[in-house]
């Protein structure tokens, strides 16, 4: 059947939302290590713990990175705006 191949390709699907707001860089993070890492329920418990602390540290690593990254971008959002001459918007938005 079509759609259970569809379905195959595509994995598990998830919706995840906020409410009047972004998500944050823990949330992105944990989403992205979810679909990198994938626990097992018939691991043996040893196997589980190592995977659960992989992940873990997986978490923080995308996080951090993350957070550099949109530093960065903000970093060059207001040089090309100091650029441009709106230094008072650059200050603006390095403010936020």
């Amino acid at each position: 059947m079509q759609t259970n191949d569809i379905a195959a390709a595509l994995g598990k699907l998830e919706v995840k939302t906020t409410h009047f707001r972004g998500h944050s860089i823990e949330e992105i993070s944990s989403m992205a290590v979810d679909r990198i890492v994938s626990i097992s329920d018939t691991a043996p418990e040893n196997i589980k713990a190592q995977a659960h602390i992989f992940k873990d540290a997986c978490q923080k690593v995308i996080a951090f990175y993350m957070d550099e990254a949109i530093k960065n971008h903000i970093c060059t959002i207001c040089n090309k705006l100091e650029k441009q001459g709106q230094k008072d918007l650059a200050n603006i938005i390095r403010r936020l």
